[in-house]
């Protein structure tokens, strides 16, 4: 892409100008639209217990709602498969097209699932739709990530890259405080037989609404003409396969513990730390904000010192660190302002963690390949790790006896992903490939 430079005639600056309201659109764009898919994919967690009695009862609360969380999990079995098409469909037909095409799939999905009759009604049915209703969206947010990523990275300046592409984890915290807002609102204003009953329906019905809003604002994006491929290069070249290993790996310890801070909180302090159902909502949408904040900072950051490993590396550390007495003094202090506290902090270093990795990750790869090496990666770390950290959490208390189990998943999780970013090349001081 060529920019820019200021100091050069005023119709140059003019064109600067409307070259920067362009590039601000495509950004907007690829930004609301991964918000308002990762709120599809993601609400289903805050409604687990709703949806458990609805669709997988039972006379044990604990394995009622082990079920739900195993249809949340299947739902990541389809993003590999999503990563591996959608992102080979993005880098050969372009970014647009293939944003387009996931949020139709998403949408369907939510409204699969917001329609859906319960056990009661068509029996085993009711939950087989809802089993192919979170593997159509597994398979479309597979393929969302690496063209939503390629996009923000690529357009603008290198000066900026870690700020843009710092977007795509903060985008998911926004979708997550959109979802926990809903939430919220809904535990608030209905009653809770009400809520269990039809008011859990409403958060997957209004994320239907995706498709026009994220159609319109993807017109923007313009792809560039396809570049020609470099005589010799070939698809799996080494380093290409080594940085998609660690690609998985640095991102599996982050994803399970996102997946287990935001959105197994809730759940966990309802029925471990004996938390109000109205109360421990008030965790998850206080996690939210922080990734929502320090993702942009921590993005500004790493451009600022032109390093990206240094901020990631620290924060994962500390992270290492904090787990244990975070969920030591949650489980020795069962109220709100404990449990919200320790989360926060652990929320501060894990934003630090990531958002600089989100940069350094896809500038890793050429942008022939980009979408797809970053779409695969991410599918099977998630799919594997994250999609399964909050049965595999409740799996672990229920085998163990421990409400400390999920820290030393966690732990075991992070340590892996430091080793992986540990090995990266520094991209944060190079031109975009």
């Amino acid at each position: 892409m060529t920019f820019l430079k200021i100091g050069q005639t005023g119709d140059l600056r003019m064109q600067m100008a409307n070259t920067s309201t362009s590039q601000r659109k495509i950004i907007f764009a690829a930004v609301f639209g991964n918000l308002l898919e990762f709120y599809d994919f993601t609400v289903y967690s805050y409604f687990a217990l709703a949806i458990s009695k609805q669709f997988f009862p039972s006379h044990d609360a604990v394995t009622s709602t082990l079920l739900a969380f195993s249809a949340f999990a299947i739902g990541f079995v389809a993003r590999p498969l999503g990563g591996l098409i959608l992102g080979y469909y993005a880098d050969r037909k372009g970014r647009r097209s293939a944003l387009s095409l996931t949020i139709m799939l998403m949408a369907l999905g939510a409204a699969m699932i917001g329609l859906a009759p319960n056990y009661a009604t068509i029996g085993v049915a009711a939950p087989a739709l809802i089993v192919l209703a979170r593997v159509i969206q597994g398979f479309a947010q597979g393929g969302e990530f690496g063209a939503a990523t390629a996009t923000l990275l690529e357009t603008g300046s290198d000066a900026s890259r870690g700020f843009r592409a710092s977007w795509q984890l903060a985008s998911q915290g926004a979708a997550a405080l959109l979802g926990a807002g809903v939430a919220t609102t809904l535990t608030f204003s209905l009653s809770t037989e009400a809520l269990n009953d039809w008011g859990w329906r409403i958060p997957f019905l209004l994320g239907t609404l995706i498709v026009p809003v994220g159609i319109y604002l993807r017109r923007h994006i313009v792809d560039e003409p396809q570049e020609a491929k470099p005589k010799g290069s070939r698809l799996f070249e080494t380093r290409h396969v080594i940085n998609w290993f660690l690609t998985v790996f640095s991102i599996m310890g982050m994803s399970v513990s996102s997946y287990i801070m935001i959105y197994y909180l809730p759940t966990y302090s309802i029925q471990q730390l004996g938390l109000p159902e109205k109360l421990s909502i008030m965790v998850a949408l206080a996690t939210s904000v922080i990734s929502f904040v320090m993702c942009p900072i921590y993005g500004a950051w790493s451009d600022k010192l032109r390093k990206r490993k240094p901020l990631a590396i620290i924060g994962r550390l500390m992270l290492l660190v904090l787990l244990y007495p975070a969920f030591w003094v949650m489980t020795h202090f069962p109220n709100l302002p404990a449990v919200m506290s320790a989360m926060i902090v652990l929320m501060v270093f894990y934003t630090m963690g990531s958002a600089p990795a989100y940069a350094l990750m896809p500038e890793s790869f050429p942008r022939r390949i980009r979408a797809s090496y970053m779409a695969s990666a991410y599918a099977v770390a998630v799919s594997v790790f994250g999609g399964t950290a909050q049965l595999v959490a409740a799996w672990l208390i229920d085998a163990t006896g421990s409400k400390m189990a999920p820290a030393w998943y966690m732990i075991a999780c992070v340590l892996i992903s430091l080793l992986a970013i540990s090995f990266f090349e520094e991209t944060g001081d190079k031109a975009l490939e």
